[in-house]
């Protein structure tokens, strides 16, 4: 279930949802990124819409190594997206959700990566 997003992307495969949005595995001219597309019916919420754009310009005031960068911002009819760099792996919840417990060396390595 491919869907376009913009011109330059193509978004393949939903990778998380939250209230305001869907992350999709997508496809760049530059190889896979994430994108994290605004609800379509909250695209004509304008606060909302504004704090979206807010948030692309706070990331692209940080440069951390442990920061996902932002690539482009999409702006086609109803659609909103950030770009961002693809970043692999589980996050917390689900290693906690499947481990139910970490090991003491595994929440050591997690919070010195996370400063």
């Amino acid at each position: 279930m491919a869907r376009k997003i913009g011109s330059r992307y193509t978004a393949h495969q939903i990778l998380g949802r939250g209230s305001a949005g869907t992350v999709w595995l997508g496809e760049g001219p530059d190889g896979p990124v994430a994108v994290k597309l605004l609800r379509e019916d909250l695209a004509s919420d304008q606060e909302l819409v504004g704090r979206f754009v807010q948030e692309r310009s706070a990331l692209l005031g940080l440069e951390h190594p442990h920061i996902v960068s932002v690539r482009d911002l999409v702006v086609d009819g109803n659609d909103l997206a950030l770009v961002m760099d693809l970043v692999r792996g589980t996050d917390l919840r689900t290693r906690l959700d499947r481990e139910r417990r970490l090991a003491p060396e595994a929440a050591v390595a997690i919070a010195s990566t996370a400063t």
